[in-house]
């Protein structure tokens, strides 16, 4: 690109069309040089450079400016006070995915810039560099150049819009401008894909990746389509993802899940300590959604690993919090699945000490003692539950049916009658709810006396047909299974 055409597609992209330029770097002599690069190579004002040196407020300011459709391109350092900048590239195209990023690096492994361009940075510049490098690195992540990337451009937007037959004749324009296009290719091949050719777009994905074997979308695509016909080849295609890009932390739980699924359980395993090790370094704020993507794949073929991973991230953080709740109710679920109610308890224990005051903590705590058949310690823990929220389980068939049997067991039949009348609140056909009504009231009128457990004081009322609507709605995390 000849300097004099990055030097006007700058400008036009500042005075023109009014973006910005938000660069977010601790390095303060490139922060000087780019100031000094932009009023004297392009001879534009400093207010068009947005400087931050906190990774959240560029991110808040990211999304300000994309709610304002204003364009922007992002400088980002590889490192941070020290830190990857992973999570901030991540975050940042989740929340705007036209975001242009241009990352900064001493260094740039074939590794590094390929898991980069999978997260859709758009340039990798090492420092240090010259300002008319800067300017074409940055004026080629404002705008590829010749007429190919505009109908590439196209093509993508079609395909964005789900118009499969139109982005099929954009894909054989890009072809004629250019044959061998491997992007031309894998987007003629998600065509094929959409307008329901699977043969066609698998054969067509092949071509691409041939066309430049290092461009990970075909192989991508490719494995995603031989996943869906449960097709052994895509181990082999994952795996070859893996080798281009081995930082990547997802796609080693992909690779692992299909080892799950043949039965190669110390391989899967194998997988599993690369994916976290690899988010321990690269993403370390995103370990725990992480480790419940983990848990899902495994829990039910390799209840063992979950319980792994899921003691792994709760021993590893330094300070345990509610967020954390989550991964205590899982473990907790997966343990009790195995019998290890014994373990539950003090795992449901442990929760507890970070928040004393959630019911259902407590009820899970109670379900634990259940299974291992101290059911008088159950119901503690359930009334327990109902003296900080009489309405816990409302709207919860599995919750109320569980509270009001262990009642019964107990021959308290009239403080489980409740129970049992809103299960058929919620579910007038249950006949098992309606069985056990039946029982509680014949039993209250055979005991009378020692018909109940609490006094009328001491019982919380019964709750209405319709869950009531809190004032404050339980956060998700601690909404733990019941």
């Amino acid at each position: 690109m000849q300097q004099e055409t990055a030097d006007s597609t700058v400008r036009k992209f500042i005075e023109k069309d009014g973006g910005v330029i938000v660069y977010v770097s601790d390095d303060y002599g490139f922060t000087r040089a780019l100031r000094n690069m932009v009023s004297r190579v392009i001879g534009l004002r400093g207010e068009v450079l947005l400087p931050y040196a906190s990774l959240d407020a560029a991110l808040k300011k990211c999304v300000e400016l994309s709610d304002q459709d204003i364009p922007f391109v992002v400088f980002i350092e590889r490192m941070i006070d020290n830190h990857p900048s992973t999570d901030f590239i991540i975050r940042l195209s989740r929340e705007c995915p036209e975001a242009r990023m241009i990352v900064l690096t001493w260094e740039a492994t074939k590794e590094t810039v390929a898991y980069f361009f999978e997260l859709g940075v758009s340039r990798v510049l090492v420092k240090p560099a010259s300002a008319n490098k800067v300017v074409e690195e940055l004026a080629s992540a404002i705008s590829p150049p010749m007429a190919l990337s505009q109908q590439v451009d196209h093509c993508r937007k079609l395909l964005d819009a789900r118009n499969y037959e139109a982005a099929l004749a954009a894909s054989d324009r890009i072809l004629m401008l250019k044959p061998d296009s491997a992007h031309g290719l894998a987007m003629r091949g998600d065509a094929l894909m959409g307008v329901g050719q699977v043969d066609e777009a698998v054969q067509t994905y092949m071509a691409a990746h041939e066309a430049n074997p290092i461009f990970m979308a075909p192989l991508i695509k490719l494995a995603e389509a031989f996943r869906s016909m449960d097709d052994e080849r895509a181990l082999a295609y994952l795996k070859e993802l893996d080798t281009l890009s081995p930082l990547n932390p997802e796609r080693k739980i992909d690779i692992a899940e299909q080892h799950l699924r043949q039965g190669e359980h110390e391989q899967a395993e194998r997988y599993l300590d690369q994916s976290v090790q690899a988010a321990e370094r690269e993403t370390r704020s995103m370990v725990g959604d992480l480790t419940e993507r983990i848990v899902d794949a495994v829990s039910a073929t390799a209840p063992d690993l979950a319980v792994k991973y899921l003691k792994r991230v709760i021993d590893t953080k330094r300070v345990l919090g509610r967020d954390d709740l989550v991964h205590f109710n899982r473990l907790g679920i997966i343990l009790r699945g195995e019998g290890r109610w014994a373990e539950g308890v003090e795992v449901y224990r442990k929760a507890l000490s970070i928040a004393p005051e959630d019911p259902v903590i407590l009820y899970n705590m109670g379900l634990a003692h259940w299974e291992g058949n101290e059911r008088m310690t159950a119901l503690d823990c359930f009334e327990k539950a109902l003296l900080i929220d009489p309405y816990f389980y409302s709207g919860s068939v599995g919750a109320a049916l569980n509270i009001g049997s262990l009642y019964l067991d107990l021959r308290y039949p009239d403080d489980a009658a409740p129970f049992f009348e809103h299960v058929l609140d919620l579910d007038p056909e249950n006949e098992l709810a309606r069985a056990k009504l039946d029982m509680a009231r014949n039993l209250a009128r055979l005991q009378p006396e020692a018909s109940r457990r609490r006094r009328e004081e001491a019982r919380p009322p019964e709750p209405p047909p319709e869950p009531p609507r809190k004032k404050r709605k339980r956060r998700p995390f601690t909404n733990l299974e019941l």
